[in-house]
C-alpha cells in the first residue's frame, strides 16, 4: 500500500490461486491485472480479468463425468485512492464484479465490493488490517446471492533476507475471516503466512492459508502473483 512496489505509474499482475474446498471441490483461478495511476499516484484504476477452472466431485450441467471445467470469470473494475506516510498508510477502493462468467464457472450476478485497508509502521515491522464488503445489487434467476464482511489482520511483515537482488524479503502471518450475512451470520476463518518481495523490478508475493474451526473459509489456499512495471 502507498510507497510500496505497485504505486506504479502503470503496472500489470499476473494472479494465480489453487484452492481445497472442506467439500473435496476445488477452484482455480488465472488472472491479468492491469493498473494505471489517475492525476496522482495516490489514485488508481485497475481491471481485473480471470479464467477459472473448477474441479467437481460429481457429475453436474456443465462436467456430466465430473472432469475440470473451465471459463472466464467475473471481470472487475476497481478504484482505489490510497495515502501513505512514514508511519501510517491507509486506502479506500471501490470495484464492481460483472456477470460475465462463461461455462458456469461463476455466478452471474453482479456484485459491489468496498474495502478500507489500514496500516501501521514501524521500524523493522507494520501490522495492517483490511475491512471487505460484498453485495450482490443485480441478481437473474438461478444465480447466487453474495453478502457479506471479510477482516484481514496481516504482521508483522518483519524481512528475513538481506540482499539487493530480493530487495528485502519479508514474512508475515494472516488472520482472515468472513461474517456471511446471506447465510444467518456464519463466520468462516482462516490462518496462514505470506512472503513478499523484489526480484529485479518484479514484485513477488506467496500466500499460503488453511481454514480453521468447523466452518474454515476453504480446506487450503495458495496464491501467488508478480507485478511489473509498464513503460
Amino acid at each position: 500500500m502507498g510507497d510500496e512496489f505497485f504505486t506504479l505509474d502503470r503496472d500489470a499482475t499476473a494472479y494465480y490461486y489453487f484452492q481445497g474446498n472442506r467439500d473435496g471441490t476445488a477452484k482455480a483461478k488465472k488472472e491479468l491485472r492491469y493498473d494505471r495511476n489517475l492525476w496522482d499516484t495516490c489514485a488508481q484504476l485497475q481491471i481485473r480479468l480471470p479464467f477459472i477452472t473448477r474441479y467437481p466431485t460429481e457429475p453436474n450441467s456443465y462436467s456430466p463425468n465430473a472432469n475440470p471445467y473451465s471459463g472466464f470469470g467475473n471481470a472487475e473494475l476497481r478504484y482505489s485512492y490510497s495515502v501513505a506516510s512514514k508511519s501510517f498508510d491507509h486506502a479506500l477502493e471501490a470495484g464492481i464484479a460483472f456477470p460475465t462468467a462463461t461455462n458456469g464457472v461463476e455466478s452471474l450476478e453482479t456484485v459491489l465490493k468496498f474495502f478500507y485497508t489500514t496500516k501501521w509502521k514501524w521500524s523493522g515491522g507494520s501490522v495492517a488490517y483490511t475491512n471487505e464488503y460484498d453485495q450482490t445489487v443485480i441478481r437473474p434467476p438461478g444465480a447466487s446471492y453474495t453478502s457479506y464482511y471479510e477482516g484481514k489482520v496481516t504482521l508483522p511483515n518483519v524481512s528475513f533476507v538481506d540482499s539487493p537482488a530480493w530487495r528485502g524479503l519479508k514474512f508475515s502471518a494472516i488472520y482472515n475471516f468472513r461474517v456471511l450475512f446471506n447465510d444467518g451470520g456464519l463466520v468462516q476463518d482462516a490462518v496462514g503466512g505470506i512472503v513478499s518481495g523484489s526480484a529485479g523490478d518484479v514484485g513477488l508475493l506467496v500466500v499460503d492459508s488453511w481454514g480453521i474451526g468447523r466452518y474454515g473459509l476453504w480446506k487450503y489456499k495458495v496464491e501467488g502473483s508478480a507485478v511489473v512495471g509498464l513503460p
